[in-house]
């Protein structure tokens, strides 16, 4: 192990052989962060692990953004409809209104 720095300096062996340069990770790509599912049968839930969130990914038929796309889309929905965005705005703008009203009142 040395500096960056020193990196594209050859090093010779003590047998007078040049030693074969190999990086590795300092690090190990953990699980992902938790999150909040904003649509489908989990919306309003938290999504803890990988696994769960491809299986929530499947179930609900969405894709990441990112993500190659499936051979058959034809059996996809999409991400949210009206009535889902309806039914998750709903309490949001009940909220608003009764604060607006206190602040008027």
């Amino acid at each position: 192990m040395r500096p960056v720095r020193d990196a594209l300096q050859p090093v010779i062996c003590g047998c007078g052989v040049p030693m074969v340069q190999q990086l590795s990770a300092a690090f190990v790509v953990g699980d992902i962060a938790p999150y909040k599912a904003v649509t489908g049968d989990r919306a309003g839930q938290f999504i803890t692990s990988r696994k769960e969130h491809r299986e929530f990914l499947k179930r609900n038929r969405l894709v990441e953004v990112g993500d190659a796309k499936p051979r058959d889309t034809s059996r996809m929905r999409p991400v949210t409809n009206r009535r889902e965005i309806r039914e998750q705005m709903r309490p949001i703008v009940r909220e608003a209104l009764r604060n607006d009203k206190r602040r008027k009142a």
